[in-house]
């Protein structure tokens, strides 16, 4: 990492100056935002204690669009929102949550967003996956639709520190690995696998495995067919990875480049090196975020946009390359998720401060 940062300062001169501009205020602990389709205003935050709210980013005019009862400590909570690449017609909104009753537990749910007389409101729950937690951190947390219309879930080791249960190389479970599920199906049935998810017939996988070894993804986007992803680490390093069909991301082997303990078991034939990474020095939980295509800020054009939630620093760097970092600016509070609005236009949301800022010159 210590060349990246080289180079980041070698191109300070000719890297776009970037600053935030707020578009929301007044949120509490908000951990995702997700433009409507084919918008540039209407937005959606989920709040990690359990509220959803609606917000026209021109007027600042909040609704809360519905309350879950949710488990919220640690790392607990509202956590993940998509809208089905269908919404013009169906109206579906799948969102990710803890829910409050009975064991810990990750819930991804299909609801039906529903607008009367400009409020909006949620109904119609569809379960379409839960998996126990054994821990209250390393959730992951996000969903999203890829460009084939699959539904992505980023799953991440069941917590603790260093998988003491080993769920990143187990791959009988659906803890450490990003899911792949067809949710057409009939109401009565939850999801169906594709039959192209790379471990349908192998019984040694669970059929939903896209691909394992993460600890705990905190988000991932798609750049056309190019899924990245950040992968928290443990002590180390922090990591940004392309995804592939039936890869092994590594963990607990390796953490993000490097040998994990024990190092006399670290065989790493086999398993994906991240595209980036970054140590101690820069940062200690990565938040991912996206491929810019705005024209605001033309010179980050093609470039991906990430952060760290506890340093504030924010960087890009160049796509598909990923070869120079820079760092666009640092001390930027908490930042906890980005998104793209409908003209690729980026911007981020922080825990902290509970205020979601556009990126502009």
């Amino acid at each position: 990492m210590k060349f990246f940062i080289v180079v980041a300062l070698f191109l300070s001169f000719v890297t776009q100056a970037v600053q935030l501009k707020e578009v929301v205020t007044d949120l509490e602990q908000p951990v995702e935002i997700k433009f409507f389709p084919d918008s540039s205003a209407d937005l959606l935050i989920a709040e990690k204690t359990g509220k959803l709210i609606f917000t026209n980013t021109t007027k600042n005019k909040k609704q809360t669009v519905h309350e879950f009862a949710v488990k919220s400590d640690s790392e607990m909570g509202l956590l993940g929102l998509a809208f089905d690449p269908n919404y013009a017609k169906n109206k579906f909104l799948f969102i990710n949550y803890f829910p409050k009753d009975g064991e810990r537990r990750t819930r991804v749910s299909r609801f039906t967003l529903n607008k009367n007389n400009d409020k909006y409101d949620l109904s119609n729950e569809k379960i379409i996956l839960e998996v126990n937690q054994p821990y209250q951190n390393h959730n992951g947390g996000q969903v999203a639709f890829g460009p084939d219309g699959y539904l992505y879930i980023g799953m991440g080791d069941g917590g603790s520190g260093g998988d003491p249960k080993g769920h990143g190389q187990n791959t009988q479970t659906l803890l450490g690995a990003m899911l792949r599920l067809d949710i057409n199906t009939a109401d009565d049935v939850p999801y169906a696998i594709p039959q192209d998810n790379p471990f349908v017939n192998n019984a040694d996988y669970k059929p939903e495995i896209w691909a394992y070894g993460l600890r705990n993804p905190w988000r991932f986007s798609f750049a056309g067919n190019t899924l990245i992803v950040a992968d928290v680490g443990q002590n180390k390093y922090e990591e940004v990875s392309v995804l592939e069909k039936g890869q092994n991301m590594g963990w607990n082997i390796l953490e993000g480049s490097h040998c994990f303990e024990p190092k006399e078991n670290c065989n790493i034939s086999n398993l994906v090196q991240p595209k980036i990474e970054y140590g101690r020095d820069e940062g200690q939980s990565i938040t991912g975020g996206y491929v810019y295509t705005g024209q605001l800020l033309s010179k980050l054009k093609n470039h991906y946009i990430y952060a760290d939630f506890l340093s504030g620093n924010i960087w890009s760097a160049d796509f598909p390359k990923f070869t120079t970092v820079t760092k666009l600016m640092s001390k930027q509070g908490n930042p906890a998720a980005f998104t793209l609005d409908s003209q690729g236009e980026i911007y981020v949301t922080t825990y902290a401060k509970g205020i979601v800022y556009q990126l502009v010159p």
